[in-house]
């Protein structure tokens, strides 16, 4: 018994020593590593995220120059509410929500990116308001009438400058 407990012992004691030997021993060769590291952002029309349960992906799509990014919809509706598409905060997509279907005397202002990429959210609207005749398409913008001015006067006199 007395020798168990001296063997144990002694391994106790040199255990550091031979892990410390055995490190030097069987260090891994290291090699370079050289690769590719590809990133497709939402913001090109090919990108096309892992699936996800329960949802389904729009891709993203053109207006005019415009490119609008996809998104995430659920696979299933929902009587009585609206899915409000979610966004991309650069490369951060914030989840859509639902909303009321509809609200009386209101309407729906979708969305929408601004020319350098920042998300303007979905608000509600009075139905009398211009914002909600441009939802519906029924607005039009008024024309710009710039007044015809005459050039204007040179000035009268003896002109005189503070470096003269």
């Amino acid at each position: 018994m007395k020798t168990i407990q001296l063997l144990v012992a002694l391994a106790i004691l040199l255990a550091p020593l031979t892990a410390d030997a055995r490190g030097r021993r069987h260090r891994p060769a290291r090699a370079p590593h050289y690769g590719v590291h590809v990133v497709v952002s939402p913001w090109s029309a090919a990108y096309v995220p892992a699936a996800r349960a329960g949802w389904v992906w729009v891709p993203g799509y053109y207006v005019g120059a415009r490119y609008w990014p996809g998104y995430w919809r659920p696979a299933v509706a929902r009587v009585g509410w609206a899915w409000v598409a979610g966004y991309w905060a650069g490369s951060v997509y914030v989840d859509g929500y639902w909303r009321e279907e509809g609200r009386p005397g209101q309407v729906w202002v979708d969305g929408s990116y601004t020319d350098d990429g920042e998300w303007v959210p979905g608000y509600w609207a009075p139905a009398d308001s211009t914002d909600a005749a441009r939802e519906r398409g029924d607005y039009d913008e008024p024309a710009i009438v710039v007044p015809d001015a005459p050039p204007p006067e040179p000035p009268s006199g003896t002109v005189h400058h503070e470096y003269e």
